[in-house]
């Protein structure tokens, strides 16, 4: 085996930063770079998605939600039919193709409409981005765990998350510096240049993949066949049944801050006119930079150690009591000064300490348990969270500020509760399974 000690000093140092070997390097080079501008490129697309939605009604908001579940659910039967047919390479090559074109086509269709407002372009955006976001996130993955063997995934896989963080911030970055000078259009097509050069190192990396990945026929998370084997797992797990409910209100009370969010930007700069938008994706940019610096300044300081200080069900009740605090502050005070630091606040402890406390609810569970119903959970119970708790804002606010604060604040100590819930049934599991491992005799 290479060792990271040979070829030049700056090869060196770069094995050391990324714990590669030599012969790695480059492959885990591109995946790097693959996952910088893969997710450089959604963050540049996230504030304005979020802007042009809060030019529109509450009502009109909430059916985009119910068109992205629907349009999810689409995209799970496509590509269950692709993979069937295509080898891992060309599917993945493909995809790639599909999202440079479609955000070139965005780019073009915003530069026509720069002066006036479409609702077909907004609702198709909209839709097209969050379906981007969770289908991205699912295909890269698939590729480097087919390409790392699981020993070396180890090594390496902690400088591609890095890869994804620093994607993340420069994106919100760009957005949250320059964001009112660069036009909607222009904007896609910077976001359509990164998914190109993601492409590219996607076709680099595609060139080593192992033989009978290249020619396996699976789906990505996200296929229907996955979805609805992990949605019987869930039914006759109990364990299984609160985690999915778990994610499902995270994702409605998730939802609900985000039209509150939404509702304060539409009528802080209503003023503007057409100016509004790009002031709109500023200003989410900025909630976005800040929100992703904090979850990786908590990641790499502060997370593990709070979870191993609290432990898991308090950690998972985080987020809920954020989330309930969050709405009754903005609420109170529905201001812009009051929105970037909740939600800076709410996102940041939910990436750093709730979502990887989360993921330690399925090491207790099969492998095979593992991966339907975390397909299932991950993308149709939270694009389903999303619809419901759009429609809830809609409905439920118009019983007046009090009783839908109240309301809210149940579903969130609800929250909360399963949470906590959880917890203890992983305890029970991890003391079960200690119990049940053999021991060792000297």
């Amino acid at each position: 085996m290479d060792s990271d000690n040979s070829g030049s000093p700056p090869a060196r140092l770069l094995c050391r930063m990324t714990g590669a070997t030599r012969s790695e390097l480059p492959l885990v080079l591109a995946a790097v770079l693959c996952a910088f501008c893969l997710f450089s490129g959604y963050s540049l697309a996230k504030p304005l998605r979020d802007a042009v939605s809060a030019g529109h009604e509450k009502e009109w908001v909430a059916s985009l939600f119910t068109g992205t579940l629907i349009a999810m659910l689409g995209a799970s039967v496509l590509i269950g039919v692709l993979v069937s047919r295509l080898s891992w390479r060309k599917f993945v090559l493909l995809a790639h193709g599909v999202w440079v074109a479609g955000a070139v086509v965005l780019a073009l269709w915003f530069r026509f409409h720069e002066s006036q407002t479409s609702k077909a372009l907004d609702s198709t955006f909209f839709i097209a981005v969050s379906v981007f976001n969770l289908l991205s996130l699912s295909i890269f993955w698939s590729t480097v765990t087919d390409i790392f063997k699981s020993d070396r995934a180890k090594a390496v896989f902690p400088a591609i998350g890095i890869g994804l963080t620093a994607g993340n911030i420069a994106g919100s970055w760009t957005v949250s510096t320059f964001g009112k000078n660069i036009d909607a259009g222009n904007l896609v097509l910077c976001s359509a240049g990164l998914l190109a050069i993601s492409g590219l190192c996607a076709a680099f990396m595609l060139r080593h993949l192992p033989a009978h990945a290249a020619v396996r026929h699976r789906s990505p998370a996200g296929s229907i066949g996955d979805a609805m084997e992990g949605l019987r797992l869930a039914l006759s797990s109990g364990y299984l049944g609160r985690l999915a409910l778990y994610v499902l209100l995270y994702a409605v009370t998730g939802t609900l801050v985000w039209m509150q969010q939404q509702s304060i930007l539409r009528a802080e700069f209503a003023h503007l006119g057409d100016a509004a938008r790009a002031s709109r994706t500023q200003v989410s940019g900025t909630i976005d930079f800040y929100a992703n610096v904090l979850t990786a300044v908590l990641q790499l300081f502060i997370a593990g150690r709070v979870i191993r200080w609290i432990g898991v069900s308090a950690s998972l009740a985080l987020t809920p009591l954020t989330t309930l605090a969050s709405l009754s502050l903005l609420y109170f005070s529905p201001t812009v000064a009051m929105l970037i630091p909740v939600q800076v606040a709410r996102r940041g402890i939910h990436y750093a300490v709730d979502r990887p406390a989360r993921e330690v609810l399925y090491t207790v569970v099969t492998p095979a348990e593992r991966y339907k119903s975390k397909n299932l959970i991950d993308t149709f119970v939270y694009r389903f969270g999303d619809a419901v708790g759009g429609w809830s804002e809609v409905l439920v606010t118009k019983l007046g500020a009090m009783a839908s604060l109240a309301a809210f604040g149940a579903m969130c100590l609800a929250f909360a509760g399963v949470g906590v819930s959880l917890g203890g049934s992983l305890k029970k599991r991890e003391a079960s399974n200690a119990a049940d491992r053999p021991t060792e005799s000297n």
